[in-house]
């Protein structure tokens, strides 16, 4: 046992001693957090698929990588006047609006809960916003379901509103 103290002790001093300062000090980097994203966009539907009894429409998103799929986090907010966004899921009497995810973007589906078919929606505009992993744990406090609390942590200059109805998903 005297043996193996001893050795893992020599080992340490001579890792310890073996590193050294070389080279001067380059300078200093930009202040952030490296892989941040924190995307705001608008996108307007005004043209919905109509599949079975549910309307849907499908966004194309370069932003949504399998990291943040894993890690990070997407939400997507619904205009309800002017400056108003809730979060989905929304459900608004029997019709609820909710969404899913995946690599390269994401989908807004609409429905009844008693199974019959929703009224058109219309043209309604919706915000995604995108969080890394890094960008969720250095603010740890936010509420990301709030838009201007995710907005205001992700630094976000809202990106125009874009018509990017029925896109082709990947």
């Amino acid at each position: 046992m005297k043996k193996l103290i001893l050795l893992l002790l020599a080992g340490s001093v001579f890792t310890l001693n073996s590193c050294t300062k070389s080279g001067p000090q380059g300078p200093a980097g930009a202040d952030g957090n490296a892989n941040v994203i924190g995307i705001n966009r608008v996108v307007t539907v005004s043209s919905w698929t109509l599949t079975g009894t549910t309307y849907s429409a499908t966004f194309s998103d370069p932003n949504i990588t399998s990291d943040i799929v894993s890690n990070g986090v997407v939400e997507v907010y619904k205009a309800y006047g002017t400056n108003e966004w809730t979060n989905l899921p929304d459900i608004n009497g029997i019709t609820s609006t909710v969404f899913d995810f995946y690599v390269g973007g994401f989908t807004i589906y609409i429905q009844n809960s008693d199974g019959t078919t929703p009224a058109n929606p219309g043209t309604i505009s919706f915000r995604d916003v995108i969080i890394s992993a890094s960008q969720r744990q250095a603010h740890p406090n936010t509420n990301w379901k709030n838009y201007n609390e995710a907005n205001a942590a992700i630094n976000a200059t809202p990106v125009s509103s874009t018509q990017l109805s029925n896109s082709v998903a990947p």
